[in-house]
Parts: structure tokens; sequence; C-alpha cells
């Protein structure tokens, strides 16, 4: 099984070139790889990293420019000129483990999985651990249909999607990801895959270290918590769209606690869900493909919107 391993990167040059000595060090065994470097309209020294790589490295490797900023566009842009059977993506603050591809190919099974993803721990204990980390100790699959995949459960810094998945269900939608008013991409995706049939897995198996660099507790790591919360709830708002209402009711399961919602870090993290869903509505209504469109599923669309919007204002009337 042939595999492309995709990395986006924007304005991180010198983290970069950490990721990719990492993965000029991975053990390849018998894996068949292409890497896939994709530049997200960076204006530092990116290109000059990547270039450098390019020029020591015995991997296939190949690089374009993603001309504006958006990790689910960039992730599109990596998408498209690769060739592998298995779509595997990391970031450009992530170190693979060096038995990576070994311990991916041991575990992943197509035939049990579709897509998934595999653990992302901590390289620094000093780092956050509210951001972008996920420690799996037993594997946990993602039924086929599952009404609302939980936020989280996916990340992007180590995940992957056989390519029939993107065949069937789309691409990443490019209107989201880091870069853009709405980082949920990954979590999107992952729902649409599970809507169409797919099954989901997150294997304990293979590991990226994460150095996001955002010490604990850190004005940097709650913004991007905070980002996290506007990420989902635009998340939720795309299911809502696509008339899964269920993802209402799993909304406020999230935040209350018997029945009650009084605990202060919930509201704050629901204000901002709200914000990032009214925000992706609002982006929707707006979009001059959505506008223009006749057909029955735009229709009933619009009337989605607008019970969601009703909806919300009952909720916070509550």
């Amino acid at each position: 099984m042939k595999i492309s391993l995709v990395i986006c990167t924007r304005n991180r040059a010198d983290q970069l070139e950490i990721c990719l000595d990492k993965i000029n060090k991975t053990t390849i065994s018998d894996a068949d790889l292409e890497i896939i470097i994709v530049n997200n309209a960076s204006v530092d020294h990116t290109q000059i990293v990547i270039q450098n790589f390019i020029s020591s490295t015995k991997l296939v490797t190949k690089t374009l420019v993603a001309e504006r900023p958006g990790l689910g566009y960039a992730r599109n842009c990596g998408l498209s000129v690769s060739t592998g059977d298995l779509i595997v993506f990391t970031d450009d603050d992530c170190y693979l483990e060096e038995d990576y591809f070994k311990n991916l190919l041991n575990n992943f099974n197509p035939e049990i999985c579709q897509y998934g993803m595999g653990q992302i721990l901590l390289y620094d204990p000093e780092d956050d651990a509210r951001v972008a980390n996920a420690k799996i100790e037993k594997i946990s699959m993602i039924p086929p249909k599952t009404a609302v995949v939980p936020a989280g459960t996916i990340q992007g810094a180590n995940m992957f999607f056989l390519r029939k998945v993107f065949d069937v269900a789309g691409n990443f939608n490019e209107n989201m990801g880091a870069g853009t008013t709405f980082p949920c991409e990954d979590i999107e995706m992952a729902a649409r895959a599970s809507h169409y049939g797919f099954t989901g897995g997150c294997l304990p198996g293979f590991t990226v270290y994460h150095h996001h660099g955002r010490k604990k507790d850190s004005p940097e790591a709650d913004k991007v918590v905070a980002s996290y919360d506007y990420g989902r709830g635009a998340y939720y708002a795309s299911l809502l769209s696509m008339g899964v209402f269920s993802a209402w009711d799993f909304w406020g399961q999230t935040l209350l606690e018997n029945g009650e919602l009084r605990n202060k870090i919930k509201l704050d993290r629901l204000s901002r869900e709200l914000i990032g869903a009214s925000q992706y509505i609002d982006f929707l209504l707006k979009d001059e493909k959505f506008q223009i469109s006749k057909s029955s599923n735009a229709n009933r669309l619009k009337i989605h919107l607008k019970n969601i919007l009703r909806r919300l204002l009952r909720y916070l009337d509550q």
C-alpha cells in the first residue's frame, strides 16, 4: 500500500526544519512512500527549508504552494498531487517517531477502518496539554453513519484517510481550518466520512510528538483553546445545516450537568461556540453559490438554517 504523507506549513520555517529532519530519520522499511509539503502562503524562509530538504533527502518528495491561507485548502492542494492509497496528515510542529511508517502499516487494516488517527503526545511536557494532544490507550472505533462524531475525536496532527473516502465523501471543506474563521476541517471531514458509511478508528500504535511551544495556562495556549471553541460551534452548525438535528441534542448534552448549565467555564465555552455557529451560518447565507442555487437541497438548507437560529434564541432564553 502506497502512503502519501502530507505536511502543510505556514510561517514556521524553523519548526518545519526539525519536522522534516525527523522524517528523514524514520525507518522506512518496506513502505512505498511519498512526502508532500504544502507551503501555505508563508512569508518567512519556509520555501528555503523545503528546498534544502528536497536536495538532501532520498525520499520521494513533492512540494507546491497554496496561494491563500487556510488549512482545509492547503490539505486539498496536497491531496491533489498525491498518488498514495493511504493519505496521512501531520503538522509542521510535529515529529514522527522513528518507526512511524512501520508501526502505521502494522496497525492499520483497511478492512476494519478507512479513516482515523494515531496518538499525539506532547514533545515538551511543559507545553499545555489542552492543545492538540491525544493519548490513545486502546483501539476505539467510530461506527459508520454515526450521527455526530464528537469534536476532538479526530485531530489533524496525526490523521489518515483511504483515498476512496475522498472519492466518495469529497475533499476537505476549504472554508475551514487554521488560517480561517472556522478551525474544524479535520472533524468535519471525519464526520462526512462517517455519514457516507465509512468506519473510523483511533489507533494507539503509531505516534507523533507535538512541539507546539505554548506553555501551560499561557495566554498563547488560552487563545488556541478559545479558537477550538469557535471551531466546535462552526462544526455543530455545519451538521445542523445538513439537517443532522441530533447534533443539537448532542451539543446540549456536552454542556449540561444534571440538566443545568451553571459552570462558568462551560458558559464561556458555550458563548464562543454560539459565536462560531452563528458566524458559520452567516457565512453560508452570504455564500454566492448557496444563494443562487435552485436545488431542493438548497431550499431545505435555508429552512434548516432558519430553524437553527430560532433554536439558538430559545436556548439562550432558558
